[in-house]
């Protein structure tokens, strides 16, 4: 079922609201005051946008490498893309996105001298 803020916005005023910012015509805060909508609703939209680039624009079988990329990307951009990309790589490792790797602290104290070289 759908809800009244998914037929706010078709895709055409999706892509266009996310291609402005990554074209940075227009910073994400003003965008989303100007819809009237969260930043949290115009960061699924970025998202949802890399993962239907990479999706439509990856090879068959296997994927592509990284030479020859094209143009530069704008920081915006790249960076997200980044993010998308170290997602999808985790997810082939049968990690969720939000898995991390964290050092684990020892729980055992130092070793103490031994009584035996006291005597």
């Amino acid at each position: 079922m759908k809800t009244a803020e998914q037929d706010r916005y078709g895709a055409v005023e999706k892509c266009r609201a996310v291609l402005a910012v990554w074209t940075e015509r227009k910073q994400a805060s003003v965008l989303c005051r100007e819809l009237g909508m969260s930043a949290s609703l115009f960061s699924q939209w970025q998202d949802r946008a890399l993962s239907g680039m990479l999706e439509a624009l990856e090879p068959r079988g296997t994927r592509a490498g990284t030479e020859g990329q094209g143009p530069a990307l704008s920081v915006l951009v790249k960076r997200l893309l980044d993010r998308k990309t170290r997602a999808r790589e985790l997810e082939t490792l049968g990690r969720s996105a939000n898995w991390r790797t964290r050092a684990v602290r020892s729980k055992v104290p130092p070793p103490t001298p031994s009584t035996a070289a006291a005597s």
